[in-house]
């Protein structure tokens, strides 16, 4: 099932997908609807995170969560 927080990126995607002449760029375009639909908890309450210390100003936690993820794979596609 689709990650409700990310339908509006999917939508999105889905539109930018049905006017693409590429067939390169509509597979990559699919592999991101693909990533999205599928993402693991952990990586959406961090995303979560990062929005809400950005909608806050709050400079330090956006800093401290970019070296939490920085070299972690599971937060990278």
């Amino acid at each position: 099932m689709a990650n409700a927080g990310r339908q509006d990126d999917i939508m999105e995607l889905y539109r930018l997908w049905e006017h693409e002449p590429h067939k390169s760029v509509r597979d990559k375009i699919m592999h991101s609807i693909h990533l999205l639909k599928n993402e693991d908890g952990a990586v959406k309450s961090m995303r979560e995170a990062l929005l809400k210390a950005h909608r806050s100003g709050d400079t330090d936690e956006i800093k401290d969560i970019h070296d939490f993820i920085a070299n972690k794979a599971k937060y990278h596609h």
